[in-house]
């Protein structure tokens, strides 16, 4: 029921994402937006389904690790004036380049996410919490900086404020809600374990009692 919970929401993203890239976005705001579709929308969806097809174990804190800092630093190289540039300026090579390895690290990210089990699903809802504060970070800065903050855009045309801004808002807005319901749902999740482990230790101790 929570893995549905977070495939619906995850699809009603990427409908949302849809109609405003159709009706509202520009350039600049139609590039963030594939981008956000892959990372918040495809690679959960895809990731849940590969969990539940595998019997994976639970990843090590080292790769859930390096997992959380690949994908910052793949989003935050990206997201900088350079990689900018080259995504949109580079033709469909450069945003072919971009949109693959956001979405590889996102995936793999995902996968460490819905990896953990048990006790240890605290792991996952500490990265989910962080790595959703990092974006919003980037998605601020776009909304509220007072001029462009890139250079030219896909064919050498300009990037307009209110496309950055648009960009920023829907970033701020699909980023952290996906990340923090998903932490939503891992938290009861390990409640839920907590309560099993205490019912069976407690199960134990009876049983103890009544052999002796």
């Amino acid at each position: 029921m929570q893995a549905n919970l977070l495939k619906s929401f995850a699809l009603t993203v990427l409908a949302l994402l849809t109609f405003c890239y159709v009706e509202m976005a520009g350039a600049f705001s139609r590039h963030m937006i594939i981008h956000m579709a892959l990372m918040t929308a495809a690679a959960p969806i895809l990731a849940l389904k590969l969990r539940y097809l595998s019997s994976q174990q639970s990843a090590s804190v080292s790769t859930l690790v390096a997992a959380i800092i690949l994908q910052l630093a793949l989003l935050f190289a990206w997201h900088s004036p350079p990689g900018i540039r080259l995504a949109m300026a580079g033709g469909h090579g450069g945003a072919l380049l971009m949109q693959a390895s956001l979405l590889f690290s996102a995936l793999w990210f995902w996968l460490t996410i819905f990896s953990q089990t048990g006790e240890h699903l605290w792991r996952s809802v500490i990265a989910l919490l962080l790595t959703g504060k990092l974006f919003c970070l980037i998605a601020v800065l776009l909304v509220f900086a007072p001029r462009v903050l890139y250079g030219l855009g896909a064919a050498n045309i300009p990037i307009e404020l209110a496309d950055q801004q648009l960009a920023g808002l829907l970033m701020v807005t699909v980023c952290p809600l996906t990340y923090v319901l998903a932490a939503i749902v891992l938290i009861c999740r390990w409640f839920q374990a907590l309560c099993d482990s205490q019912d069976s230790m407690v199960a134990m101790e009876s049983s103890s009692w009544q052999n002796r």
